[in-house]
Order: structure tokens, then sequence, then C-alpha cells
């Protein structure tokens, strides 16, 4: 797994509602969007989700930034006005920066039916979409899509921010099927991009059926692999996750579930 270091102080702070992560030149001299674990001492369990997740999603071929693991000098935080050293002693997850991805929230409500012709790789906003549900990610919707647009890439979707994955950390109780509004099913970005033909199409169900079946036993199959690259100092217990996984995520009943949940979702927006 790649690791690279930070060279300078953070050259911005994106204000999110959740983790504010900082963007930090690295000594690749590439740019990272940097997620940080607040609380030392403890299970980097945000961290750990998006680790696993970005790994999932190459699975799948989804379009996620290039990611990896970060290592930010405290001394290049210090006297910042709204980070704290203590923040970065352990390792950070970092996205790599492409300035060339837009935030979907600043297009999608202008997508003519002549401009979808440019969106070459749309049956991923689909994918994404499934990825979700069966990841129980409750934070990618209506009201936050977390989704970038690759402007110079065949405006292909980027998914970003997976750290509420498994309804929020929840994976020791279980997992639990989105509400229709926790999807990106339920936006009108799907109607703009796809008519109801589109999506009833019988070749489409079935090559997305087949691909997910394939997706999911393959990461099953990588997952050891996965596993053994976390970070020591993000204290996960790999051995227990892997069970966890096996017996949550993994698990028939939840895999043909999320399956038949995604399906539905779709057809309920053009009754």
């Amino acid at each position: 797994m790649k690791i690279v270091n930070s060279i300078s102080r953070p050259q911005k702070v994106y204000e999110t509602s959740g983790s504010q992560p900082a963007l930090i030149l690295c000594d690749d001299f590439n740019l990272y969007v940097c997620k940080y674990n607040r609380q030392q001492g403890v299970e980097a369990k945000k961290l750990f989700n998006e680790f696993l997740a970005g790994h999932f999603a190459q699975i799948w071929n989804l379009s996620i930034p290039e990611f990896c693991l970060v290592k930010v000098n405290p001394e290049h935080i210090s006297g910042h006005n709204s980070l704290q050293p203590a923040f970065f002693k352990t390792t950070c997850f970092g996205s790599k920066h492409n300035r060339h991805l837009a935030e979907v929230d600043e297009f999608y409500s202008e997508i003519s039916p002549a401009q979808k012709k440019k969106f070459h790789k749309k049956y991923d906003f689909l994918k994404i979409a499934l990825f979700d549900i069966w990841l129980a990610n409750e934070d990618r919707n209506y009201n936050n899509y977390n989704l970038l647009i690759d402007i110079e890439n065949q405006n292909k979707f980027t998914p970003i921010d997976h750290d509420a994955i498994f309804n929020t950390g929840n994976l020791d109780k279980g997992l639990v099927l989105l509400c229709d509004n926790e999807s990106l099913i339920h936006t009108d970005l799907v109607k703009r991009l796809f008519t109801s033909k589109e999506l009833r199409n019988s070749d489409f169900i079935k090559n997305l059926k087949k691909e997910y079946y394939l997706y999911i036993s393959k990461c099953e199959n990588n997952l050891d692999r996965i596993l053994q690259k976390t970070p020591d100092d993000w204290q996960i217990n790999r051995a227990e996750y892997q069970n966890l996984l096996k017996e949550n995520l993994f698990k028939k009943q939840w895999v043909d579930e999320s399956l038949e949940y995604f399906l539905y979702l779709v057809q309920l927006q053009f009754k």
C-alpha cells in the first residue's frame, strides 16, 4: 500500500458537516485530501470504512480517486486555526486531489436531454447506488450527493466519502436496508439521466445482476489481503472485522436483499 508524507502545511480545510478533511501536499508532489482520526487511542473506524470501501470500489470498477496512506507531520499542523496536531498522530487516509473533478450538485439541475450524451458512463451512477445499498452507506442521497464528475474524462461519476457505510459504522449490530430517500435512486438526477425504457431494459438488468454477484465474490476473495494492509496504528481488530464482514456483508441473504431492494427502488421511480 502506497504511503506518502506531508511536506507542507495544509493548503485548505474543507468545511463539510462531518470530517473537515485537509488538502495537503506530499513528498510525491501530489495533493491529497486527508481524513484523520480525531480521537487518539481508539479504533479509527471511519478511516477503516474509507479504506475498505475504497478497495471494494476499485473491484467494482468505479471511478474513485486514487487513494493511499498519508503520514502528516504534526509540526505542519501546529498553530492551525481549526486543526490540532494530535489529530495527525496516526496515519491518515488520503484521496488524490484532481482539479478536474466537480461536484454533482453544481451541474445536475442543468442537464438537458442533449447533454445526457456527454455522460458516456452514466450507468455507473446506478452501480454506485447499488454499491451504496450493499454497503448500507447512509451518506449519499438527494441532500448530499458525495459524488463528483470528472469533466475531463467523459464526465465519469466519481463517488467520495464512505465513512458512513455499515449504517454509519454499526456493522457489529447487523446491517439494515437504507430508507428509499437515503439512496441516489431517490434523486432527480436519475430521471434526468435515464428514461423509463432504459431502466427497464432486460439486457441491462441481466448484465447488472451478473456483474453484481461477480463483484461481491471478488470483494470477499480479496478481503483478507485488504485487511492486512490496514495500518497498525488504526487499532483495527482484523480477525474480528473479517468475521463480522463474512457474517453480515457477504451473507447470501443480505446480498440478495440488497439487489432486490435496488431493483424495487428503480421501478418505484417510474410508477
